[in-house]
């Protein structure tokens, strides 16, 4: 006879905690929602409805300015939410410092709320502003300490708080810059420091502790494993094609283990 399931503690702390996240995240992108549903519901009642009170026709250019007006409603709201996302990451990140934490630790708590709130600008504002003014301010206000001249073609600056990006450097297309490590049973936190005039390669993932020298260029695909301390200058190059060639958009693949430096 088999003994019977047992629901582990964890997944019973999980579902409450889950929960409110979930109600944190909502009423988020409700704050986030209110300026652009007030200035399209002030163009409705202006350009649309006024006229059909009055039992005259809409004229056509009011519907194209109404129309035009909902696509700024569009971009007030990718304003709004990445301020309201930055905001929320930055007063959260106080309670996350570098360090090793175990998996429910108060730390390791704090750093998931913070990521559930990360994740919805990452998976639902940034990919359509991946470059210019709205991803860098949104980096900005949730702490990533960046210089002057910076470009940035990914979304994938996980954990910004811990991340420097100094002047005039580039980070390439899908790079993935990773403060965060989960292994063995514990969270690693540790900072992220690209230095001056530096060129991070597209598809290159950097991890925890990585500390990249002024003027260094990072190659394409290439991997920076947890700690590792790039002079200034210095070359890291490309990881070699596999046999049979390998596609350019393939995503850049860490070892198999990690062991989290000590």
């Amino acid at each position: 006879m088999t003994a019977p399931h047992r629901i582990q503690p964890a997944a019973v702390f999980s579902i409450p905690l889950t929960t409110c996240v979930y109600a944190l995240c909502a009423a988020l992108l409700g704050v986030s929602l209110l300026p652009p549903s007030l200035l399209a519901l002030a163009g409705l009642r202006a350009l649309v409805l006024g006229p059909l009170r009055m039992g005259a026709a809409v004229p056509v250019g009011d519907v194209a300015l109404y129309c035009l007006t909902l696509g700024g409603c569009v971009y007030a709201f990718f304003f709004c939410g990445l301020l309201v996302m930055g905001l929320s990451v930055r007063a959260l990140s106080l309670a996350v410092k570098p360090g090793r934490y175990a998996a429910f630790a108060p730390t390791t708590i704090a750093w998931m709320i913070l990521n559930s709130v990360h994740t919805i600008a990452f998976r639902v504002i940034l990919p359509l502003v991946p470059a210019g003014y709205f991803s860098t301010m949104y980096f900005r206000v949730a702490g990533c300490r960046m210089g002057k001249a910076v470009w940035l073609t990914t979304a994938s600056l996980l954990d910004p708080y811990l991340i420097t990006i100094g002047d005039g450097s580039v980070i390439g297309g899908d790079a993935i810059l990773s403060a965060h490590l989960f292994a063995d049973g514990e969270l690693f936190l540790a900072p992220i420091r690209i230095g001056r005039d530096c060129q991070i390669g597209a598809h290159a993932l950097v991890c925890p502790g990585v500390t990249v020298g002024d003027g260094a260029t990072v190659g394409i695909r290439a991997y920076l494993r947890p700690g590792r301390r790039v002079p200034a200058g210095a070359r890291v190059s490309s990881p070699p094609p596999r046999a049979g060639g390998e596609s350019f958009r393939s995503a850049p693949r860490a070892p198999a283990a990690h062991r989290i430096p000590r």
